[in-house]
């Protein structure tokens, strides 16, 4: 970036940005927002006169607009062309009506101008559908490799790439709201319940989306790379066909190093959380806020006033005071400490014994023993050393990552074969009981399998359903009867 930077060619395209920064600012932007929705009606080329007419609607003066255009044109903002269509004297030809265009620059000035604005007020969201684009996606990218389509290799890595940048905005976007509300001091009860909302939004919504659906896309990233990362990359960059029109940098090393970036939102690496562990302990500091601000508000409830205003009212007090004993005073009664040591350029007040006064007629002088009998001062002791938890947490992750994968082998052996008429072992049990606790709070009498929603665990589907006959499961430690309902279980996105 530095380089492109230090290219004068560079700096003199930044030009653009003057539309947003000079005097006249509001009616610069005004005119590129009437070639923005051009644009977005798909006309790739405006007149004068339509300029005119859209800025009149919208309550922008138009005097001087072609001076306006021209500095646009100038900046970069804007390019034209003459418009002989509408030629029918010479004097028409000699006006040079013009057609305006967008450049690309103007539009991304445009656009970062408007992030720029909204920067703040961006609250954020966190969409569950991304992930099953993510999911679906990363399956149709999967196929195209094995059938060595480049074009399709091509557009659906374009597509995952936006999906996954889009699920990262939102996640910065929601957490930094989130972050927002936190440093707030008085907390408004009607801000506590809108953070509260976002929360548990956030909870029923998104992270049991993100629980059912990040080992699913994770072994979809593992099909992929099984494929060969090289072959893919190879093929996406010969379906790019933009490939040397726009850029001439490495296609295959852009998305490779995409590729890496997905992989790692998914995949723990040995040592190294994912992207959505790090959302998943995003939530979770989350909630502990949530509590600390629900005892505040219940705090704020009972007591008239707050701690912030304690402290604004004790800040007036020490304002009003007028010396410094005083004050001395109120501090040492508000906090405890003591009062408060100042120091000064001033002489002491008493006089140093002169060096000749005999030790019998002057005050005793507190000397360290290790000054007195070693000459030399007491040493603070050197600092205890960090303590590394590095091993620590790689043990951790790698117990965790054990666990997922037991979890996950004893979730495709419980589907494997139907579970009535065997004996469960106890890893199948427990995914078996995890199934049966959700399942149990989506139930309903008298209804049919079809009509339930599945309950998915780590690509195990089940739902429980009402049956007189019941359901009696073998295990190795004892049998499960299940009293007036069963509970079909099956792999996910199959036949129950």
């Amino acid at each position: 970036m530095y380089e492109r930077f230090s290219n004068a060619d560079a700096r003199n395209r930044l030009r653009v940005f003057r539309a947003a920064t000079e005097e006249g600012a509001p009616r610069y932007l005004a005119i590129l927002g009437v070639f923005i929705e051009a644009r977005e009606r798909y006309e790739l080329e405006v007149t004068t006169e339509q300029v005119a007419a859209r800025l009149r609607d919208v309550g922008v003066e138009t005097d001087n607009l072609d001076a306006a255009l021209a500095q646009l044109k100038e900046w970069g903002n804007l390019s034209w062309t003459q418009d002989t269509t509408r030629v029918a004297r010479l004097d028409d030809f000699r006006r040079r009506k013009a057609l305006w265009q967008l450049t690309a620059a103007g539009q991304a000035a445009y656009e970062a101008v408007g992030a720029v604005l909204d920067a703040d007020d961006q609250q954020g969201s966190l969409q569950r559908t991304l992930l099953r684009d993510i999911r679906d996606g990363l399956a149709q990218l999967t196929a195209a490799i094995d059938g060595g389509d480049a074009e399709a290799v091509y557009l659906r890595l374009r597509d995952l790439d936006g999906a996954l940048q889009d699920l990262a905005s939102n996640a910065r976007a929601f957490h930094a709201s989130v972050t927002q509300l936190r440093r707030e001091h008085d907390v408004d009860p009607d801000r506590f319940l809108a953070y509260k909302h976002l929360l548990i939004d956030y909870l029923e919504q998104f992270l049991e989306h993100l629980t059912t659906q990040r080992e699913q896309v994770a072994r979809a990233v593992g099909a992929v790379e099984q494929r060969g990362v090289d072959r893919m990359v190879a093929l996406a960059s010969a379906g790019d066909d933009s490939a040397g029109l726009f850029g001439d940098g490495d296609r295959e090393e852009i998305w490779r190093r995409r590729w890496a970036g997905l992989a790692a939102w998914f995949v723990r690496a040995p040592g190294a959380p994912s992207g959505a562990d790090d959302l998943e302990a995003a939530t979770i500091s989350a909630i502990r806020d949530l509590l600390s601000m629900l005892r505040r508000v219940v705090e704020s409830s009972r007591r008239p006033i707050t701690r912030a205003s304690e402290l604004v009212t004790m800040a007036r007090w020490f304002r009003r005071l007028t010396s410094d004993e005083e004050a001395a005073e109120l501090f040492d009664a508000a906090f405890g400490l003591g009062r408060p040591l100042h120091l000064s350029g001033h002489p002491n007040e008493v006089e140093p014994p002169s060096p000749t006064a005999s030790w019998r007629s002057t005050p005793p002088v507190l000397v360290p023993l290790t000054l007195r009998e070693h000459g030399r001062r007491p040493s603070p002791g050197r600092p205890a050393p960090a303590v590394d938890y590095r091993k620590e947490k790689a043990r951790l992750a790698a117990e965790h990552a054990a666990l997922q994968e037991a979890r996950a082998q004893a979730a495709a052996q419980l589907v494997a074969r139907p579970i009535e008429g065997r004996v469960l072992s106890d890893p199948e049990v427990g995914v078996l009981f995890e199934l049966l606790d959700r399942a149990a709070h989506r139930r309903a009498v008298g209804a049919a399998a079809a009509d339930l929603a599945p309950v998915v665990i780590e690509g195990a589907a089940a739902v429980l359903v009402g049956d007189p006959a019941g359901m009696v499961l073998q295990t190795r430690r004892g049998t499960l009867t299940l009293e007036a309902h069963r509970i079909e279980v099956g792999p996910a996105g199959g036949a129950r």
